[in-house]
């Protein structure tokens, strides 16, 4: 088994949203976000852990962003048809 160092030694999960990452429209679950962790490599931020709005207080917010718009479209494709 081979372990890839940028998984390894980078910490992928934010704490906080830059600016310039790119929102995906479909909500995330928690199989989505386990997805998220094993499948990609990119940095990635979900509004449920850090809170960034008011209706993310109230609602709980499942917003997941991604660094990477690539990951984005292929979260989405992934994600998008499951409910």
């Amino acid at each position: 088994m081979t372990l890839n160092p940028l998984l390894w030694y980078v910490d992928r999960e934010l704490s906080f949203i830059p600016s310039h990452f790119v929102k995906a429209n479909t909500p995330m679950t928690e199989d989505s976000l386990f997805w998220v962790r094993s499948k990609l490599i990119g940095r990635y931020g979900t509004s449920a852990v850090t809170g960034n709005t008011v209706e993310d207080y109230i609602f709980g917010g499942d917003d997941i962003y991604f660094e990477d718009p690539a990951e984005a479209m292929i979260y989405e494709l992934r994600w998008s048809g499951n409910k």
